[in-house]
C-alpha cells in the first residue's frame, strides 16, 4: 500500500540501501520534486534521461531503459496527492532485481544518477533536516497534540502502541488528539500536560513546539514541567482560523532553524575535539579510515562537501580517497580499480553502522578542513593500543542521536 514515508521507516531504508552489494548492473537513484503536481519532475526526468542515454553504453543502456520505464510507470500510477517529494531506487534483474520507492510530505531536489550502488545523500540530509517533533496546538476551545514526522502531521505510530492508547483513552481521531475544553481551570491544563508528557516520553520525542493563542500558549509555557521545558524549541502564534496544514508548515520552518543550530553545535564540538583531545578527525582520508575501523561516533559533513573521486578495487574492496592513476590495485595487483564517489562511500559506511550524520549548512570552518570530519568513539592512540594488545574497551558515546 502506497503511503508517506515516516522517520523510522526512512532510517531502515537508509541502512538497507547503504548495505546493497555492488553488482555488474548499474543502480538508478532518482529524486524528484513533486511540489507542482509532478509536471516539473517528469520534465526533469526526461531531460536527465536524454543526457544519460548518451553516456551509458552496452548492456548498461538496456538496464537504464528498463529502470526509467519502471520509474515512469510509478509516477503515472502511484503518486499520492499530498506527496511533495519522491525517491526511487531501481536495479534491473541482471544485478538482482531491486525497486524501492519512498514518498515524502516535504520536497526533495530533482536529482538522478547512475552508479554501481544507491546514492543516499539526499535521504541522509532529509532525515537530519526534518527529523521528528511534537506540536501542542492550544486555543481557547481545544487542545491538539500533533506528531510531525518528516513534515507530515500524524499520530498513527502512537495509535499502534497499547501504552499510548491507555494514556489517551478513546480520544484519538485520524489526524490528531483533540480534547474539547470543558473549563478554563488549572486542572484542565495539568491534565493535558500530563498526557503530553506521557506521549513524548513513550514516543521517544526530543523536541516540542507550542502553537496557538498567545494567552493560552503563554500559560502552557509557564506550566511546562522541566523535562518538557528543556525540549521546547519555539512558540508559534496562530489563530483559530488557521488550517492544521498551515500550522504544521509554520512549525516546520522554525524546527529547521533549530535543527541547523543543533548541527552547528555538533560542528563546534568537532572543532573543540580537533583542537586538543584527539577525539575527532577531519578530512576525507582520515574519516574514511575511522569509518572503516568502526571508530566513528558521529559523522559531520558540510552541505557543500564535494570531494574529488577516489578509487575502489572491485576484487579486494580496497579503497582510497586519492585519485587513481592506474587500473591496477596496489594491494592485490588485480586490474579491478574503478573511480569511487568518496562522499557516498562515507555515507554508505555510516549507514551500514547506523552512525549518526550531521549535515551542516553554514560550514565555512568545516569546509576549510576538507568539508567532512567525525567525532570518534575512542581516542586514536587508545585504538592503536587496543590493536597492539588485543584488548577491547567499551567506547564512550558522543553523538546527539
Amino acid at each position: 500500500m502506497t503511503h508517506l514515508t515516516a522517520l523510522d521507516e526512512l532510517k531502515q531504508h537508509i541502512t538497507l540501501l547503504a548495505s546493497v552489494e555492488e553488482s555488474d548492473a548499474l543502480f538508478v537513484s532518482c529524486y524528484l520534486n513533486l511540489e507542482d503536481g509532478g509536471g516539473g519532475a517528469r520534465a526533469a526526468l526526461a531531460q536527465r534521461a536524454s543526457v544519460l542515454r548518451h553516456i551509458v553504453k552496452g548492456s548498461d543502456l538496456a538496464d537504464l531503459e528498463r529502470a526509467l520505464c519502471n520509474i515512469n510507470a510509478y509516477l503515472a500510477a502511484e503518486i499520492l496527492p499530498e506527496a511533495k517529494g519522491l525517491a526511487i531506487f531501481v536495479r534491473d534483474r541482471r544485478g538482482g532485481a531491486f525497486q524501492l520507492p519512498m514518498q515524502f510530505a516535504v520536497p526533495v531536489p530533482n536529482w538522478i544518477a547512475v552508479y554501481p550502488t544507491p546514492n543516499i545523500y539526499h535521504l541522509v540530509e532529509l532525515k537530519d533536516t526534518y527529523h521528528r517533533y511534537v506540536v501542542l496546538l492550544a486555543t481557547a476551545e481545544r487542545a491538539r497534540i500533533l506528531d510531525v514526522n518528516l513534515g507530515a502531521a500524524t499520530v498513527q505510530a502512537w495509535m499502534d502502541r497499547p501504552e499510548l492508547r491507555e494514556l489517551v483513552g478513546e480520544g484519538w481521531s485520524r489526524s490528531h488528539y483533540q480534547v474539547h475544553r470543558a473549563n478554563r481551570g488549572e486542572r484542565f491544563l495539568e491534565e493535558k500536560l500530563a498526557v503530553l508528557e506521557g506521549l513524548m516520553h513513550a514516543g521517544g520525542h526530543a523536541h516540542l513546539i507550542l502553537a496557538g493563542d498567545p494567552e493560552i500558549t503563554a500559560r502552557v509555557r509557564h506550566a511546562l514541567p522541566k523535562d518538557l521545558a528543556d525540549k521546547l524549541v519555539d512558540t508559534i502564534l496562530t489563530s483559530a482560523r488557521d488550517r492544521q496544514a498551515d500550522v504544521v508548515l509554520a512549525t516546520l520552518s522554525s524546527f529547521i532553524e533549530h535543527e541547523e543550530q543543533e548541527s552547528q553545535a555538533v560542528a563546534e564540538r568537532l572543532f573543540k575535539e580537533l583542537r586538543g583531545q584527539d577525539l575527532a578527525v577531519a578530512g576525507s582520508a582520515a574519516v574514511l579510515d575511522a569509518l572503516r575501523s568502526g571508530n566513528v561516533d558521529t559523522l559531520v559533513m558540510a552541505q557543500g562537501y564535494q570531494p574529488d573521486p577516489g578509487w575502489i578495487c572491485a576484487a579486494c574492496k580496497a579503497m582510497s580517497t586519492d585519485v587513481s592513476e592506474t587500473p591496477v590495485c596496489p594491494r592485490c595487483d588485480q586490474a579491478s580499480v574503478r573511480p569511487l564517489d568518496v562522499k557516498e562511500a562515507l555515507l554508505r559506511l555510516a549507514g551500514q553502522r547506523e552512525c549518526p550524520v550531521e549535515v551542516v549548512k553554514q560550514a565555512d570552518a568545516l569546509v576549510a578542513l576538507g568539508g567532512v570530519g567525525c567525532l570518534l568513539r575512542t581516542r586514536r592512540e587508545a585504538l592503536n593500543d587496543r590493536s597492539r594488545t588485543g584488548k577491547r574497551h567499551l567506547p564512550p558515546r558522543l553523538g546527539r542521536r
